[in-house]
């Protein structure tokens, strides 16, 4: 599960993806909604036969456990009584899973507080004072805002089985067909910015270093629901840059099918020694020296593990407006064991910062007081005149 959760959602979607994953929990759904003094019997009930299904906490999806919150506020009206069903709710799963970190609600959030600091931004001077306390000489903080809190950090190619799985036939197809688009490019990096701005699958994760932008687009969408802000703390010796012989390492894999991936993928976690490494990836070492002729001969293991922070080049009009820059994702076996989270602002307490964004209404009117809307972020006519329709 999530360290955090976040349980508005609406009833159509949640059942909409318990089916996608052929869920259990739906048939909580389609029994009903329960009265105030059966809640608790009718949950224990469902729930202590289903625990087989899940053996241990990872084994529940984020949107199963999204749906039994939701399933609780959803039968009760009274917020007192929604928390309490909650923590019985809670209280199971820790007895199943014997937890030892304590769950706390906040605002309908639950989440692990002995691993999260949740904060609730109010202002844009809230948010400003928490952003000084995190600076530190030699860092540097980039950011992303998500418009729903139960957002997964996943860049869009892992948010679906079969873009992941058919990553070089999208980024092929593309090619072929939009072929004047890329006959200027030089790297695999800018193919995989281009077709990150047109809206293709990709292992690119957009942030940027402009706070303010972060929440925009925490805020632009579904007015309804928290939005949030997710923090980067980066030693400046890691960031890297488009020439870097890393990034152009990483922005090779798409040109291999994901079996090939993989196979790299077990060769690096293996105790392979180097050379023996190197000579179980020609290819990938052939198709970096494509892009870079003078390429020595040699891949370090770990650089295909890791995700890593690149600062594109300013040659796109949204990238500069934006502030943009990317998070150039690595392999892994899965995308629960993808390292982006590694790269998130912790405290010195050693917990993760999580910032909720709530008024979104509010904050959309604020931020174009300091021009930061549709039309500065995305300066192309059709959305500089969506915002103008917007205005009137």
């Amino acid at each position: 599960m999530n360290i955090y959760i976040y349980s508005k959602i609406s009833e159509e979607l949640i059942q909409q993806k318990l089916r996608d994953i052929d869920s259990p929990i739906i048939n909580l759904y389609k029994n009903g909604y329960s009265e105030k003094e059966n809640i608790a019997a009718v949950l224990n009930g469902f729930l202590q036969p289903q625990m087989q299904n899940y053996k241990i906490p990872d084994d529940m999806k984020l949107i199963e456990a999204q749906a039994l919150v939701n399933w609780i506020f959803k039968s009760l009206n009274n917020d007192n009584a929604r928390l309490e069903a909650t923590h019985e709710l809670i209280k199971l799963l820790i007895e199943r899973y014997q937890f030892s970190d304590e769950i706390e609600i906040s605002k309908g959030i639950a989440y692990l507080s002995s691993k999260v600091d949740l904060k609730f931004i109010g202002s844009i001077e809230d948010f400003y004072k928490n952003i000084e306390e995190m600076y530190s000489i030699g860092k540097t903080l980039f950011y992303r805002g998500h418009s729903e809190a139960n957002y997964i950090l996943l860049p869009s190619l892992m948010r679906k089985e079969n873009w992941h799985r058919n990553e070089r036939k999208m980024y092929n197809e593309l090619i072929i067909n939009c072929p004047s688009n890329f006959e200027k490019m030089k790297s695999h990096l800018e193919y995989l910015v281009e077709m990150q701005h047109y809206g293709l699958p990709t292992r690119l994760l957009d942030i940027t270093r402009n706070p303010l932008v972060a929440l925009y687009f925490a805020c632009e969408n579904n007015h309804e629901s928290y939005g949030e802000i997710v923090i980067f703390s980066v030693d400046d010796r890691e960031i890297k840059y488009p020439q870097s012989d890393t990034i152009s390492i990483l922005a090779s894999l798409p040109l291999f099918e994901y079996e090939k991936q993989q196979e790299i993928y077990n060769y690096a976690i293996e105790s392979l020694a180097q050379d023996d490494f190197n000579k179980n990836v020609q290819r990938l070492l052939h198709e970096v020296k494509t892009e870079k002729p003078a390429f020595k001969d040699q891949i370090i293991k770990e650089d295909l593990l890791h995700s890593r922070i690149v600062l594109p080049l300013k040659n796109n009009n949204r990238i500069l407006k934006q502030d943009g820059s990317f998070i150039l994702c690595g392999l892994s076996i899965d995308y629960r064991h993808l390292d982006v989270n590694d790269l998130r602002y912790n405290a010195i307490n050693g917990k993760r910062q999580v910032f909720i964004v709530e008024s979104k209404r509010k904050f959309i009117d604020v931020l174009n007081a300091y021009s930061i809307n549709k039309a500065t972020l995305f300066p192309e006519i059709d959305d500089v005149a969506d915002y103008i329709k917007g205005k009137y």
